[in-house]
């Protein structure tokens, strides 16, 4: 008779809000590095490639193609890896983003070809960044978190729901913005190695993460 498979503990929605700015921090970067492309934002992404496909730039569309393939990667990776780590999903997938981050910071950023090659690294990291809670998905989609911070206060001011809610969404917004600012200027100040930052800050969200499962 087989063993039930270790519950997965339960997660704080607040936790996500961190990775959030995690996320606008490694977009912003992105977009300054890889010149004007996003790595974490796919909906912006996809709207580009609508318009460069529509306009005959097959160079442009099959470099935002890529990138949406490479996230959509990084996402399949991520949730295979959370499904096997189990209840140390949190660690072992913000581990491994740390360790794509790291692997984008010894890559050049530019070059021939439709992606430079720290974005093979960055973008899927991104992905993978998605599937790190589970229970909280769309960590980078704050298009989602904004709606729902408007509906939530609509709902808490009627009485049916907690502020809490709301706030946590607003939260998220917010933490995209801080995190996207930190990256820009991160990256005007010091270059190609301001993805040290993100890389390090996943780092110690996966020993945060760990914490717990070591009680």
């Amino acid at each position: 008779m087989e063993k039930p498979a270790a519950a997965v503990p339960a997660i704080n929605p607040w936790a996500a809000v961190p990775l959030v700015a995690l996320a606008g921090c490694v977009d912003a970067i992105g977009w300054l590095r890889f010149d004007q492309l996003f790595v974490s934002f796919i909906s912006g992404t996809s709207t580009m490639l609508g318009i460069a496909t529509a306009e005959g730039h097959g160079g442009r569309a099959a470099e935002l193609a890529g990138v949406v393939g490479l996230f959509a990667l990084g996402a399949l990776a991520g949730a295979a890896a959370g499904a096997l780590a189990g209840r140390v999903r949190s660690p072992v997938v913000l581990l491994l983003v740390a360790a794509l981050l790291a692997a984008a910071l010894l890559l050049p950023g530019g070059g021939e070809g439709a992606l430079p090659p720290a974005a093979y690294a960055m973008v899927p990291a991104m992905g993978m960044l998605n599937t790190a809670l589970p229970g909280v998905g769309g960590i980078t989609f704050v298009t989602g978190a904004l709606s729902r911070a408007m509906e939530g206060l609509v709902q808490a001011l009627r009485g049916r729901a907690q502020h809490a809610v709301w706030a946590q969404q607003a939260a998220c917004w917010a933490a995209m913005c801080a995190g996207a600012l930190l990256g820009a200027r991160l990256h005007l100040s010091w270059g190609e190695v301001a993805l040290i930052v993100p890389a390090t800050a996943a780092l110690l969200a996966a020993l945060l993460a760990a914490l717990p499962l070591t009680r």
